[in-house]
């Protein structure tokens, strides 16, 4: 089960202690009992070209606009995949279950 948790105040980021704008975290561990955890900052993660284009987006107030909440989507998800190449994960598409 996935849950989605909206708080006021980000933890720091762990490797600049500068502001964070997302993190992700799985709330279960990987294979090898790691935590998944997936941090977007302005400092850390602008050259990076995933994370420039969601930077980008929730700075254009894209993030606050309905109407924008699939590119938001789309945006998220490129950026979830840059995130976890860097950490050697890979995202696997499963095919949906079939409803007969």
């Amino acid at each position: 089960m996935n849950e989605i948790l909206r708080i006021q105040d980000l933890p720091p980021c762990s490797r600049c202690g500068g502001d964070l704008v997302v993190t992700v975290a799985r709330m279960k561990p990987n294979a090898s009992e790691q935590p998944i955890e997936l941090e977007l900052c302005e400092s850390c993660d602008a050259d990076k070209p995933a994370a420039a284009a969601l930077l980008a987006f929730f700075t254009e107030g894209g993030g606050h606009d309905a109407s924008r909440s699939a590119e938001g989507a789309s945006l998220l998800m490129e950026w979830t995949k840059e995130g976890m190449a860097e950490h050697g994960w890979s995202w696997v598409e499963r095919p949906s279950p079939s409803l007969n």
